[in-house]
């Protein structure tokens, strides 16, 4: 059975912005492409199966022998079906725009947005209306913290330096303000992780920065470099600033990210990447 790259339509111009890159990302992984929308009552069910029927149309002479269907699924709440199609389905990867109109932007921002993330079984890769599709995927940022799941995002995130064999991966530990103990565990997680880099041979380079706060400390390195797309738990360091300034570092994330981020649950397996 082929695999499945699952994006959430919403009919936004986000929601289009990441089916086209659900095409680039299904042609360098042999996988076929389904768009998923949660019915609404702002756009008639007739209206919708025409407009993917011409989204197919458009799209299929794009995908390399693979197929682009579509579902419409019923659910009083986007995220907790969207969530149960993707256990149904066991896709290789979740993708939504999260700048819409009328769509995720609104219903990813906020509480509802950590939750569904971390109850999803499989990626999910989030990106704005604006992503630039002239510029390739050079920059992979994969953040380091102490906490014990960090590492668990490495996988994926090599998983994607293959898919963009261009692609350079940024590694960035972060040395919060909790003591010596705990910032020789972060060192030592990103030398395990540079470790398994030089193993499969791949492009890198590692920064390390002091941050009393992950998100605006990884933000601020993103921009540096020119990133392209940045890797994290939905589970990751809690820090005072980081709870009481602007919530979960998930949260925070998508709510400022300016860049694609993939986003990985704790326990997550990548049957791909080994």
């Amino acid at each position: 059975m082929r695999k499945e790259i699952i994006v959430g339509i919403d009919f936004s111009n986000a929601s289009l912005t990441a089916l086209r890159l659900s095409i680039d990302i299904a042609n360098r992984t042999d996988c076929n492409v389904l768009m998923l929308w949660v019915q609404t009552a702002e756009k008639d069910p007739l209206e919708a199966e025409e407009t993917f029927k011409e989204l197919c149309r458009s799209f299929t002479p794009s995908l390399n022998g693979k197929e682009i269907t579509y579902k419409i699924v019923q659910g009083k709440r986007v995220h907790t079906t969207i969530n149960k199609t993707v256990k149904e389905r066991e896709p290789y990867l979740l993708i939504i725009g999260t700048n819409g109109n009328s769509g995720f932007d609104e219903r990813f921002a906020g509480a509802n947005a950590f939750k569904t993330l971390s109850d999803c079984p499989v990626p999910v890769l989030l990106l704005r209306e604006n992503f630039n599709f002239n510029k390739p995927l050079e920059n992979i940022i994969l953040p380091i913290d102490s906490t014990l799941d960090t590492r668990q995002k490495v996988p994926w995130t090599i998983e994607f330096a293959h898919m963009f064999p261009q692609s350079c991966i940024r590694v960035l530990g972060l040395l919060s303000y909790s003591g010596k103990t705990i910032r020789d565990e972060v060192r030592s997680y990103v030398s395990s992780v540079e470790k398994l880099l030089d193993q499969k041979g791949l492009n890198y380079t590692v920064d390390i920065r002091e941050s009393d706060n992950s998100t605006l400390t990884t933000l601020d390195y993103a921009k540096e470099v020119d990133a392209d797309m940045i890797v994290i738990m939905t589970e990751q360091e809690k820090t005072l600033s980081n709870l009481f300034f602007l919530g979960p570092y998930a949260q925070q994330m998508i709510n400022l990210s300016p860049y694609p981020v993939l986003t990985i649950a704790p326990k997550q397996i990548n049957g791909a990447a080994k």
